[in-house]
C-alpha cells in the first residue's frame, strides 16, 4: 500500500497535514479569505461526502449532488475551475462571500481523482463545454460562455457579442426562451442560481404589485388608511407599508416614534 504522501500525489492532492502547517493556531481567529478556504479544503478531505455527477458524459464541468456525513444534500455547479467559479446551495457558499465551500472542494478533489491529472488540465484548460447561462455581478441574467455557438432562437434575445438580454427583448422573454432551447439542446446549461434569482424576482414583482393594489383601493376608498383606531402619521404608514411588503424588513426609527404600532 502506498504511503499517504504518495497517495496524495498521485491524486493530486495537497497532505492535509501540509495543508494545515498554513493555518493559525485555532485559538486564532484572526485568519485570512486564503487561509479559510484552506480550511474548507481541509474539511473536503478529512469528511466522508458521497458524489453523484448528474451528467457522467461532462466528468468536470457538470451539476454534482454531494451528501454530506449528516446525510444532508447539496448540489454543486462547477462552471470555471481556473477562474474558480463553482455554485453550491449549502449555507456556507451563500454566506462566506469566498466563492468556494467544503463540497465544491471536495467535488474539485473527487474529479482530478477520477479524470487522471494529465486529462483533468486538459478539460480544465479547454473549460466548459456548456452555452453557460447565468448571472453577472450584477445579478443580471447573460450568457457568458458559448456566445460563438448560440443557437439563432436564443439571438433574437440576447445579443451575440456581450451575451446580455437585448434592450427590445424583456427578461421575461428571454428566460422563456432559453428554458425552452435548453429543453432542446444539452449543450445548454442554465446555472442552478438561476432558478432561486427567477423566484426571487417573481416574488418581489408580487409584492410590488400587492402594495399598488392596497394603495390603490385606499385612494379609492375602499379600504381604510390605516388599520388602528388612531390615525397613523405620513412616516409611520410609509414605515407600516415597508413592513407590511417587503419580505425580510428591518425597522429603525428612533425611540418614541411608534414603532410598535406600525409593527401592529
Amino acid at each position: 500500500m502506498p504511503s499517504r504522501s504518495t497517495a496524495s500525489k498521485k491524486s493530486g492532492r495537497t497532505p492535509r497535514r501540509k495543508l494545515a502547517d498554513q493555518l493559525p493556531s485555532a485559538h486564532d481567529w484572526r485568519t485570512t479569505d486564503e487561509q479559510e478556504v484552506l480550511k474548507r479544503q481541509i474539511r473536503a478531505q478529512e469528511e466522508s461526502m458521497r458524489l453523484r455527477n448528474e451528467r457522467p458524459e461532462h466528468p468536470i464541468f457538470s451539476n454534482f449532488e454531494v451528501r454530506s456525513e449528516s446525510g444532508l444534500r447539496y448540489r454543486v455547479e462547477i462552471r470555471d475551475v481556473t477562474a474558480r467559479q463553482f455554485s453550491c446551495t449549502c449555507a456556507d457558499f451563500r454566506k462566506n462571500g469566498l466563492g468556494t465551500c467544503k463540497h465544491v472542494e471536495a467535488v474539485l478533489v473527487s474529479t482530478r481523482k477520477k479524470t487522471g491529472r494529465r486529462r483533468w488540465e486538459v478539460l480544465v484548460e479547454k473549460g466548459s463545454p456548456h452555452v453557460e447561462v447565468g448571472l453577472d455581478d450584477r445579478g443580471v441574467l447573460r450568457i457568458w460562455r458559448g456566445l460563438a455557438s448560440l443557437p439563432k432562437a436564443l439571438r433574437i434575445h440576447f445579443d451575440p457579442a456581450s451575451g446580455e438580454v437585448r434592450p427590445d427583448a424583456t427578461v421575461e422573454e428571454a428566460m422563456a426562451a432559453v428554458t425552452r432551447q435548453a429543453e432542446k439542446s444539452p449543450e445548454i446549461r442554465i446555472s442552478q442560481d438561476v432558478a432561486l434569482w427567477w423566484e426571487e424576482r417573481a416574488a418581489g414583482a408580487e409584492r410590488l404589485r400587492l402594495r399598488r393594489e392596497y394603495e390603490h383601493n385606499v385612494r379609492s376608498g375602499l379600504w381604510p388608511a390605516q388599520e388602528t383606531l388612531v390615525p397613523l402619521f405620513p412616516y409611520q404608514r410609509e414605515g407600516m407599508l415597508h413592513l407590511a411588503f417587503t419580505e425580510r424588513a428591518l425597522l429603525a426609527d428612533e425611540m418614541g416614534l411608534g414603532k410598535t404600532i406600525q409593527a401592529i
